[in-house]
């Protein structure tokens, strides 16, 4: 019996649909738990069996992957977002999802044999309670208030007097802010700005790694949405000609309103949807 870690890279994807590769463990069913790398791997070493499916997980089809899952003897998946059609049709199959998780793969596992894999849910979401030995219940509530920390701001440098950029996925960088005792960081968005596709996906699994609560920008395609969703990282779009500082306090002040809809189309269209999520403080 497998446990399996849907990943981009040596992480947790984001989204299950950008998961590119797959880490197995062993598992002896209703077992007891273990927290030495001897005793989660028996036999094969110290680290997983890592599968690099041919393409993204979207590309093989949901029915293709959890076929897949069910030829490596996969009775656990543990992923990043996951949408409730999809998870019916693993659970379809007979696997036991569970989705919700960031960070990296080896943590998540040793979290995940130790007990400790609530620690790695995504920020926002729902939480499950583990029983040693009888699995996992569901809490009665799926979704709690998220309690906003970490402000990302699409910006033009590093500086909370830059400029707020536009652009989301091929932006500069992003200023990080602490919503308390304004302590900024800044993350490069240099890798993402030379990908000819899935920059903003990048760039939203990028802000998810780094604990980001809030993301102000101004123009979100739908795939850098979904993915920001995803990880429970609120949007606000729509903010242009304001430097990074001023973005931030216009937030704390409540004149931001958080999106609901991406306001640009694909490829670097500027077609805004429904969900503008322009407040007060995002009019010029």
């Amino acid at each position: 019996m497998r446990v399996c870690l849907a990943c981009y890279g040596n992480r947790i994807a984001t989204l299950l649909d950008t998961a590119t590769s797959l880490h197995l463990y062993h598992e002896q069913p209703d077992g007891p738990m273990r927290d030495t790398p001897e005793q989660m791997f028996p036999g094969q070493g110290h680290g997983p069996e890592i599968h690099v499916l041919p393409s993204t997980v979207r590309d093989l089809g949901m029915l293709g992957f959890a076929r897949t899952l069910v030829q490596l003897d996969v009775y656990w998946l543990l992923c990043g977002g996951l949408a409730c059609p999809d998870r019916d049709i693993l659970i379809y199959v007979g696997l036991r999802v569970e989705p919700w998780i960031g960070g990296r793969a080896d943590e998540v596992a040793q979290a995940w044999f130790s007990g400790r894999v609530l620690s790695y849910k995504m920020p926002g979401l729902g939480r499950r309670n583990y029983a040693a030995g009888r699995g996992w219940r569901r809490t009665t509530k799926g979704v709690r208030k998220m309690q906003m920390k970490r402000i990302a701001v699409s910006s033009e440098g590093p500086l909370l007097g830059d400029m707020v950029d536009p652009r989301f996925g091929r932006a500069a960088g992003f200023v990080v802010v602490e919503q308390v005792g304004n302590a900024s960081s800044y993350i490069d968005n240099g890798a993402s700005q030379v990908m000819a596709q899935g920059a903003g996906i990048q760039a939203a699994q990028n802000l998810a790694n780094a604990g980001v609560d809030v993301v102000i920008s101004g123009f979100v395609g739908p795939k850098a949405f979904q993915a920001l969703s995803a990880a429970g990282i609120q949007i606000i779009q729509n903010v242009e000609g304001v430097t990074v500082g001023q973005a931030v306090e216009r937030f704390k002040r409540g004149e931001l309103t958080v999106a609901d809809a991406p306001n640009s189309q694909a490829h670097g269209g500027t077609g805004r949807g429904s969900g503008q999520g322009r407040g007060q403080g995002a009019r010029r």
